[in-house]
């Protein structure tokens, strides 16, 4: 049972996740925090992308912000994982006053790439697999396209390993994780607004990851006001779910920092 007056903590899934990602974090962290891992838009049990709406964090962010179930002025801290990370950045910028901290494992911020430097070699690494999953989506070709974007963040071909049910899970999320690049491209955001993030802010970065992570992350560490960035040892970007104990310490450990919660 939560503890009386717990602090809320969000937990923001990677692209073709979902909020399940984050079951074990939960289940280590106990009642001391009031969790809320939602799915995200096209996720788990989230319907798609609402059609209409521009392919922009704040859409995702204003989802998230709508179904938090807990008082309008209540404050939360973020974690967040990749596309999550990302949001929960966002979310932060809408509502400054509410977030307490963030602790975000590789946010895949891309947008803040192109303001490094003319001809940035990160910039046209993600921007290359996201014009492959595109022109993969445009022949209709899900698998495809679920099987490259795999074998990007997991720096090997992976999809043999896969049983049928979960290659058909992460093939239906393309179309949305179009957007998330469509999204994450779009949010360019200046020094300025990010100074306006004045919370602490928790990077963590795997040492073995890939290259336009962890320019992101190194952009961010010098970029956001209250910032520190820990590199994880031999880590990729998908540590969160393949390496879970190991980030799930480090989660637990700067949520016990900003909140000052014992360890137990």
């Amino acid at each position: 049972m939560t503890e009386p007056h717990a602090t809320p903590v969000v937990c923001l899934h990677s692209s073709a996740a979902s909020g399940k990602q984050w079951r074990r974090l939960v289940a280590r962290g106990g009642d001391a925090w009031q969790w809320h891992t939602p799915d995200l838009y096209g996720h788990g049990g989230r319907p798609d992308w609402p059609e209409l709406m521009p392919s922009q964090l704040s859409v995702e962010a204003n989802g998230v912000l709508a179904g938090l179930p807990f008082a309008p002025n209540q404050g939360f801290h973020l974690v967040g994982h990749s596309y999550g990370g990302a949001v929960a950045l966002q979310m932060a910028l809408q509502q400054p006053q509410r977030v307490l901290s963030l602790t975000l494992y590789e946010p895949v911020a891309f947008g803040v790439l192109p303001a490094l430097g003319p001809n940035e070699p990160e910039w046209e690494e993600i921007r290359t697999v996201a014009a492959t999953l595109g022109a993969a989506l445009d022949r209709s070709d899900d698998f495809g396209a679920a099987r490259g974007f795999c074998a990007y963040w997991q720096g090997r071909d992976v999809w043999p390993e896969m049983d049928i049910a979960a290659q058909l899970r992460i093939a239906e999320a393309m179309p949305t994780v179009r957007r998330h690049f469509e999204a994450l491209f779009a949010a360019q955001w200046s020094d300025s607004l990010l100074d306006l993030l004045r919370m602490p802010v928790q990077l963590i970065c795997g040492s073995a990851t890939r290259a336009s992570a962890r320019r992101v992350a190194q952009s961010l560490s010098v970029r956001l006001p209250l910032v520190k960035l820990q590199m994880l040892e031999g880590a990729g970007h998908m540590a969160p779910i393949a390496e879970a104990g190991r980030v799930n310490a480090l989660i637990l450990e700067s949520l016990r920092a900003m909140q000052r919660v014992p360890a137990g």
